[in-house]
């Protein structure tokens, strides 16, 4: 998993932990993180030491290394659609997000979740498309 470990895709929100002593240290996305962070992002936010998993007791802040299906875009499966067709699936996203949402999400500048995919796949598969290609794009990235 950590072969292809970007540290590019860290959102600046994220916080690290540089506890390497940790016990969980090697499930824990916060710590892989922090083994990666590189002086292009001068300042990160960090769990505290003086919170670090004490003996016996759980990491309050553990965030479990997961992989999730992340999706962009949906404009060639509505240019593939019969144009009345389509003009009902954008009306149905029109309902489900606001102007400026679906916008950033048909231009692929914003991932839909694993949530939101399946509410779209269903749009669509009510609609005959159930080939299941319908994303522009699909990615496997870690679950921030």
């Amino acid at each position: 998993m950590e072969e292809t470990f970007d540290y590019s895709q860290v959102p600046s929100y994220f916080i690290h932990c540089f506890n390497a002593q940790c016990p969980r240290a090697e499930k824990c996305l916060r710590q892989l993180a922090a083994r990666y962070v590189t002086a292009l992002r001068p300042v990160v936010q960090a769990v505290s030491p003086a919170v670090w998993e004490a003996e016996g007791k759980p990491c309050a802040y553990f965030h479990p290394i997961r992989r999730v299906r992340m999706a962009w875009g949906v404009r060639k499966a509505i240019g593939r659609m019969p144009y009345k067709e389509g003009q009902y699936v954008v009306k149905a996203l029109n309902q489900m997000y606001t102007k400026a949402t679906l916008n950033r999400i048909t231009t692929c500048q914003r991932p839909l979740s694993p949530e939101e995919q399946k509410r779209i796949e269903a749009l669509f598969a009510s609609y005959g498309v159930t080939d299941g290609n319908v994303f522009d794009r699909v990615e496997m990235n870690y679950d921030w």
